[in-house]
């Protein structure tokens, strides 16, 4: 697997966010990021709190890759946080953008590199959680199947503790648990982009604690 040209920022922006998220959480990683030598890996994650990207690049970076993330387009236009996700090499995406971000992720993964995304497109309320995972978007399906990509399903879970969707992130204590558990690499089952999105989510459900 190539890393990506700012395979370097995204190392020190890891050791930072990570450091930073073990301030708020007890981090426990379990499983390994499997890589194809002969086919593009696409990563996938369910959505919790903004937390998440934090988690996702010290998982990634644990094991000396880096990746280019799919993240919402309005996070990356001004300011200095858009400069950074610039600058780690994430990739804009929204429904206005949908076309050219998964073009994108598609010329990343033909040249050999890592992406990852979120297929519940934003972070889902409680109430539309079904088994602890939201409803997925096709894109996931369209970008692997143009690719032949194998995706490997990651499943975060207590992110939503230290950092909640209505309110900015505070130390507690004790911390709480945040838990990653790496999937095996999964082949998509079909043709069906739906089918497919939903197939890699549930696999994902699968490895929830407490969902």
């Amino acid at each position: 697997m190539q890393p990506i040209e700012q395979h370097q920022a995204f190392h020190r922006a890891a050791i930072l966010l990570k450091k930073a998220a073990q301030i708020g959480g007890k981090l426990d990683i379990q499983g390994t990021v499997t890589l194809d030598s002969k086919r593009p890996v696409l990563l996938a994650a369910n959505h919790r709190s903004l937390l998440d990207l934090c988690v996702a690049l010290a998982t990634v970076d644990q094991f000396g890759l880096s990746c280019r993330f799919l993240v919402r387009a309005d996070l990356m236009e001004t300011g200095p946080g858009a400069k950074f996700l610039h600058g780690i090499g994430c990739i804009p995406a929204s429904r206005d953008t949908k076309e050219s971000a998964e073009a994108t992720a598609i010329e990343t993964l033909k040249a050999g590199q890592l992406v990852g995304l979120m297929p519940e497109g934003g972070i889902p309320k409680r109430d539309q959680l079904v088994d602890g995972v939201g409803q997925p978007r096709p894109g996931l399906s369209r970008i692997a199947l143009a690719t032949n990509a194998l995706v490997v399903p990651i499943a975060f879970s207590g992110t939503e503790h230290v950092w909640p969707r209505d309110r900015a992130p505070k130390v507690q204590f004790p911390r709480p648990e945040v838990r990653v558990r790496i999937a095996k690499p999964m082949e998509l089952p079909g043709d069906d982009h739906d089918v497919n999105a939903a197939a890699v989510m549930a696999t994902i459900s699968s490895m929830l604690d407490g969902r």
